[in-house]
């Protein structure tokens, strides 16, 4: 897919994940910039486990994690947190390929981003996400070879965020 058409995408992409009581499990007050907390890298390793089962499945090859991507896609949950806001575009204009760029990823291609908030468990935010017609399509798609999966369990959240890319040979 071309980075500008699938920025479009990602533009275009509507908000999942339902409201509910979430318990806090981890330290709300996360700074940008810090890593995940070994609990919540488990949430975006089981969320990264059930996406590739959802490939398998659908015969499309798994993804690989992406140390860096996951950090950006951390940064972002965070980011959303505390700057109160929820979309693939932050406030100072930057959607996920800038992040991912900003983290000197070599790639072929940005393939696309999904969100999830307030869903409690890995299983309630793949639900919502694959329960979304576009956001099935991405984590599906074939022209992704990478991912980032950043878990914020802050104020508000889990935020979950999946940046989707092609690396670069």
């Amino acid at each position: 897919m071309r980075p500008l058409l699938a920025f479009a995408l990602c533009l275009l992409l509507a908000a999942c994940g339902a409201a509910s009581g979430v318990e806090e499990l981890f330290a709300p007050d996360t700074p940008p910039g810090d890593e995940m907390t070994s609990g919540e890298r488990d949430l975006a390793l089981e969320l990264l486990a059930l996406i590739n089962q959802a490939r398998l499945e659908a015969e499309v090859p798994a993804l690989i994690w992406d140390e860096r991507a996951a950090d950006a896609a951390y940064d972002h949950a965070v980011d959303m947190r505390l700057r109160s806001f929820y979309a693939h575009v932050n406030p100072d204009g930057l959607g996920p390929c800038e992040r991912l760029m900003a983290k000197a990823i070599p790639m072929n291609s940005c393939g696309a981003e999904t969100l999830a908030r307030q869903n409690p468990t890995p299983q309630d935010a793949m639900d919502a996400l694959m329960a979304s017609s576009e956001h099935r399509a991405i984590i599906l798609s074939p022209a992704s070879s990478h991912v980032g999966v950043g878990v914020h369990t802050g104020d508000g959240g889990p935020w979950w965020v999946q940046d989707y890319f092609i690396l670069a040979e």
